[in-house]
């Protein structure tokens, strides 16, 4: 027996027109473009990961209409009717004859169905009657095949083959995306996505399949808003060959907010009043199926004349045009059309479409998900251009489709077999369980009324389109197997025919009602008036104003112009903006306070920020200093003493921070002040220097203690700067040559050694057995507090000289300095600082799917698996075969090196409270970030270090 899964036509797209493959240069004007972000990824087998997400093998509503909840839990399509019937269930849905694709029951075969089903329920046209298959038809079918394939864990809860699954992936949720799959040839399969929101995933969905003439057969698009994840699964036995999955992030531009802001919902013209012509439709939702046949039949009584529009009414009067945005105005890349527009001799008839997925999306997210489907459809199904002619959002706009001119009947992509000749039409979102709201539908409306009339066809006439007559104006599914536009929206088709009517039989009056009045222009705020002038310095805005650290940010092609109450407008660019790219740094330093200032030594330069400072010089780079190492830094004299420029930012945990400099390595610990190490990482005295210099990035959550930074020529080395320091900086350890003894033997316990073996104020033991004078005046020395603070040899000085002669061999015992053995403690914290310094090593990498090498790129368990196996720890491939490797503890217990875990990500705790290194996504690459998204979904902490 075959398992064989619905698989139809969508509202997306069906034929793409032949073009003379030459492409068409972008747009020399208009409003700039955005370069969307696509990623691509298999789709051919189960992710272990992905497998493992909660909900992944959660039954979908597709699978749960064709599977019996019975205590075999063998899905009904592998029961024949009789089967079925016997088990007192009504089989849900027909297979056509001599086909394995499941046909749903039409609306009037289920008057009782509840409203709320789930789509796929009820996606028939109303009066469109199917029978069961014989018996012997079912069965013929069922015995073609063989039995179902993979494991249990490989299988819904319902019973149904999961025969590929995607890991869990990251969409931005600051703005909607688009997801959609291809392949190289149709399977009898299902294609579900579900997407995960801060209230958690979402029911599976079933991505319907474009029915493509042309082009690569694939899904139709789906909008992601609001959410944070996707997954998407194939169910059936096998996936079709070459299944790829498409993530397109459409990013936002400067100028979608412009685009929506002119582009005003459309109003609808005035009617006048007057009854439409001709007799009413029928009520909504009663309506037949639009689609009649052709012949004598079909024309007669009805003035309709075979293979063209219906004769021209004389009562449809020209319906003025809608106001509709150009393809510039969202952004269009007219580089990724393909060919010349092809035309129809004129527009017959209209077709009503949805596109898919959420309907959560704002205003301003609407020229992204254009950009989007439009990528979707030109790179990912290799079709010419958009599909549609005309899209329209759920707020009441229309904006323009498919190139070639809106005043002209130019032939789409939208409806396999029917694009010639007909007007598609589609709005934004998923409208199976209700409807658009009324802004919308009127919208469409006078689209289609004013696109009819321009052609001299009435909402009430009949056309001959692609070898059938079809009403003027039907939905998609109305003209092939899908549920487009959805059934709530399909119920509102009849009140649509009727506005459309009134629209056509009075005409619009063209009184300025098709547009709303432009509200007059905001007073500019003080970025934009700083701006000014600056254009060629900054190129163009990429972002609008955001708030940051008490102020807004504008973020623009070469650098950012930063803005606060006491700060006022602040320029930053060049290299200190490259660093200010950092989210991190950016969230560390806060806004810019002054300009940057040059005439530095050796040419550099530096910028000051409400949290610190960055300095650039041609040897190190722009680098960021703040807090107390700033101080320090300050107290020496900045770039011009002997520490010279920073070499590197910060790294902090609660109880230390260090930073490089060109001088030294500077090192703050929590009761030992700052502490200069060589640069290089070698001291002297035999101390073990685990604290070598690192290449990372600023830590988010720095700890140190200290109030802002003194800049540059403000914190001088004097008194004053002395004094800001307070007793942490008192307390602190000065560099070698630098303080007072008694400042030292407050020093880090790794400095004692150097400290002993090179006493400033005392002479070595043996140069004092050959001094005679020391041993004849034993009594004014042990006076002299000077000598209170000598080593204990000293202090046996006035004893008889034979108690001397041991100090030559005690001296000679001393000189080995073997070092004592390292405690079971000590070499675990100094396996977990390599692990870490591995981590920070390889920050940047590039994030990539399946990988896990730091030249090819990684992904999560392959960033883990490297970094571990470089020190030694050898760990299992898959992020569910690690957290397995290791013992779970508390999050109390977790220390950095450690490993938090998610079903589907892995990272390692740093040593920043509540950070991990990971390999980030797509857009972050390997970086260090916040792990708390990760509790909220149940992490488990795990350790693999002993």
């Amino acid at each position: 027996m075959r398992f064989a899964m619905p698989l139809v036509a969508s509202c997306a797209a069906a034929v793409m027109v032949s073009t003379l493959g030459v492409t068409i240069p972008a747009a020399a004007s208009g409003a700039p473009t955005v370069t969307p972000d696509i990623e691509e990824r298999d789709l051919t087998s189960v992710d272990e990961d992905g497998l493992e997400a909660p909900g992944a093998r959660s039954a979908s509503p597709a699978t749960a209409q064709t599977t019996n909840q019975s205590t075999t839990n063998l899905p009904n399509l592998l029961r024949s009717p009789d089967a079925l019937t016997a088990l007192g269930t009504a089989p849900i849905g027909t297979f056509e004859k001599g086909s394995s694709v499941l046909r749903p029951l039409s609306l009037a075969e289920t008057p009782d169905q509840d409203a709320e089903a789930e789509p796929g329920a009820s996606d028939s046209a109303p009066g469109e009657s199917e029978s069961a298959p014989a018996p012997d038809e079912a069965e013929s079918t069922e015995s073609a095949a063989p039995d179902m394939s993979g494991g249990v864990k490989e299988k819904t809860e319902d019973g149904i083959n999961i025969a590929a699954i995607s890991d869990v992936l990251d969409v931005p949720d600051s703005r909607s995306s688009v997801v959609g799959v291809t392949f190289a040839n149709s399977e009898s399969v299902t294609i579900e996505v579900r997407t995960k929101s801060a209230s958690g995933w979402s029911d599976w969905y079933h991505l319907e399949e474009d029915n493509p003439g042309d082009g690569t057969p694939g899904t139709e698009p789906f909008v992601v808003s609001s959410a944070t994840d996707v997954q998407i699964r194939v169910l059936g036995d096998e996936a079709p060959e070459d299944t790829r999955l498409m993530v397109i992030d459409p990013k936002h531009s400067a100028a979608d907010a412009k685009a929506v802001e002119d582009n005003a919902p459309v109003a609808p013209p005035s009617t006048g009043g007057a009854e439409p012509v001709g007799a009413q439709p029928a009520a909504a939702g009663t309506q037949p199926l639009a689609v009649q046949p052709t012949g004598a039949s079909a024309t007669a009584g009805s003035g309709f004349v075979p293979g063209s529009a219906s004769v021209e009414n004389s009562s449809v009067k020209k319906v003025a045009k809608p106001a509709i945005a150009s393809r510039k105005s969202w952004g269009a890349n007219e580089s990724l059309r393909k060919g010349s527009p092809d035309y129809a001799s004129k527009v017959k008839a209209a077709v009503v479409h949805h596109t898919a997925g959420s309907n959560s999306y704002s205003a301003g997210d609407v020229p992204g998900i254009l950009r989007g489907i439009y990528s979707y459809h030109t790179k990912g199904r290799g079709w010419s251009d958009i599909g549609y002619n005309v899209l329209a959002d759920k707020f009441g706009r229309l904006w323009e489709g498919r190139a070639g001119g809106l005043d002209r009947a130019v032939i789409g992509a939208h409806v396999a077999g029917y694009n010639t000749g007909t007007f598609g039409i589609s709005v934004m979102g998923t409208y199976e369980k209700s409807a658009p709201p009324q802004e919308t539908i009127d919208a469409v409306n006078h689209a289609i009324a004013w696109k009819l009339s321009a052609n001299g066809v009435s909402v009430k006439d009949r056309a001959t389109v692609g070898g059938r007559t079809i009403n003027a104006v039907v939905g998609h599914r109305d003209l092939g197997s899908t549920s487009c536009p959805g059934a709530a929206f399909y119920s509102k088709m009849g009140q649509m025919r009727d506005a459309i009517g009134k629209m056509q039989s009075s005409g619009a009056v063209e009184s300025g009602k098709t547009e709303a009045p432009k509200p007059e222009p905001k007073p500019k705020t003080a970025i934009e008036s700083f701006y000014e002038g600056k254009e060629d310095l900054l190129g163009k805005p990429v972002t609008k104003e955001w708030d940051h650290a008490g102020g807004k940010v504008v973020t623009y092609e070469k650098g950012y112009i930063t803005w606060s109450k006491k700060t006022g407008p602040q320029l930053i660019r060049g290299a200190i903006g490259s660093l200010y790219k950092n989210e991190a740094m950016r969230n560390k330093l806060g806004l810019a306070t002054a300009a940057e200032k040059g005439g530095l030594k050796g040419g550099g330069a530096f910028q000051k920020f409400q949290n610190g400072s960055v300095h650039w010089s041609k040897a190190t780079g722009a680098q960021a200093t703040w807090g107390t190492l700033q101080k320090y830094w300050g107290s020496k004299g900045y770039e011009n003493g002997h520490l010279g420029y920073p070499k590197s930012a910060p790294t902090c945990t609660d109880d230390r921070c260090e930073q490089l400099f060109e001088g030294a390595r500077l090192v703050w610990a929590n009761g030992y002040g700052v502490t200069e190490f060589s640069p290089h990482g070698n001291i002297e005295g035999s101390a073990r220097d685990l604290n070598v210099p690192q290449a990372g990035s600023a830590d988010e959550e720095s700890a140190e203690p200290g109030s802002g930074p003194a800049g540059p020529g403000e914190g001088s080395a004097g008194p004053e700067a002395d004094t800001e320091d307070g007793t942490d900086e008192d307390s602190a350890p000065a560099g070698p040559g630098e303080g007072s003894a008694a400042e030292e033997t407050e020093a880090p316990a790794e400095e004692t050694p150097r400290e002993t073996e090179q006493p400033e104020e005392t002479e070595a033991p043996a140069e004092e057995t050959e001094q005679p004078e020391e041993t004849e005046a034993p009594a004014e020395e042990t006076q002299e507090p000077e000598e209170t603070e000598a080593p204990a040899e000293e202090t046996q000085q006035p004893e008889e000289p034979k108690k001397d002669e041991p100090k030559p061999e005690e001296s000679k015992q001393e000189e080995p300095k073997k070092e004592e053995p390292k405690s079971p403690a000590q070499l675990e914290q100094e396996k977990r600082d390599a692990v870490l310094a591995t981590a920070r090593k390889h920050l940047g990498v590039p994030y990539r799917w399946g990988g896990s090498s730091p030249r090819s790129g990684w992904d999560c368990s392959g960033y883990v698996q490297y970094v571990y196996a470089q020190n030694g720890i050898k760990l299992p491939r898959t992020t569910s075969a690690q957290r397995n490797a290791g013992k779970v503890i508390k999050a109390s217990e977790a220390k950095p090196g450690d490993l938090v875990w998610i079903p589907g990500h892995i990272g390692i705790i740093s040593e920043t409270k509540g950070q991990m290194y990971d390999a980030g996504s797509s857009r972050t690459n390997t970086s260090k970030r916040s792990y708390s998204w990760m509790l909220s979904r149940g992490a488990v902490f795990i350790r693999v270090v002993d």
